[in-house]
């Protein structure tokens, strides 16, 4: 599930990514500063240790230059799939600025959405996201837009009782995608994760591996700018 992001937070880290990427380059701790100096990183060899101990964590701006450091993708270093608006842009090293300018807004407008991982734009804009972060899935179209908490809820009330009259119209407005395919995933789902013999209490939960399933009953498709997903809902929704 995707959650709100926040600024001064560090992002992600996987500290076995970075201790494996600097053995395979064979630097040590402090070849390792001395680099990252280069790239406007000032911290010394007992920092970048700590890093990989997980006693600690780089920011961004660090996690970056690790990454250029260590010659490796910042996705490897991250830990975590770039599942948030935040996670995405760091992936691809770029800064708030430079997105913003990527699609065509201002940078405390990008801000402004990625501290509550809440992307609203119109097609063109969305085009120009997708385009930027090359390999955008539609899942992640969803993600980035602050939904799929709201899908994981839907598919876990419909699996819950058997039945989709009540939540398909609500993945469909949360996707943009048309009816009937995802009708056609959501009746193969049903048939993978039964419902209950006894109702559950309380709120119904999503079954592990349905959220995987139903993406890939849908084919995994690439992300579609142009389908009246939740990304082009008003920004207070």
């Amino acid at each position: 599930m995707t959650q709100p992001s926040d600024p001064g937070s560090p992002p992600p880290f996987d500290p076995a990514a970075a201790r494996t990427a600097r053995a395979v380059m064979a630097l040590t701790p402090e070849r390792v500063a001395a680099s990252l100096a280069s790239y406007g990183v000032n911290v010394f060899p007992t920092d970048v240790r700590a890093w990989e101990a997980g006693t600690a964590a780089p920011d961004e701006h660090e996690l970056i230059g690790l990454a250029r450091t260590l010659a490796v993708p910042v996705e490897r270093l991250l830990g975590a799939a770039p599942t948030t608006l935040q996670l995405v842009r760091i992936r691809t090293g770029l800064t708030r600025a430079e997105a913003g300018r990527k699609v065509g807004m201002s940078e405390a407008t990008w801000a402004r959405m990625e501290r509550t991982n809440c992307w609203r734009a119109d097609e063109r804009r969305t085009e120009a996201l997708v385009r930027t972060f090359g390999g955008l899935s539609h899942r992640d179209l969803v993600d980035v837009s602050g939904a799929s908490d709201e899908l994981a809820r839907l598919l876990a009330a419909g699996l819950a009782q058997g039945r989709w009259s009540a939540q398909l119209s609500g993945i469909c407005e949360v996707l943009g995608t048309r009816r009937r395919r995802i009708s056609e995933a959501l009746d193969a789902l049903t048939a993978e994760f039964p419902p209950p013999a006894e109702k559950p209490e309380g709120e119904p939960v999503l079954p592990p591996g349905a959220a995987d399933r139903f993406w890939g009953l849908l084919g995994d498709p690439a992300a579609d700018p142009f389908a009246p997903g939740a990304w082009r809902r008003p920004p207070n929704r």
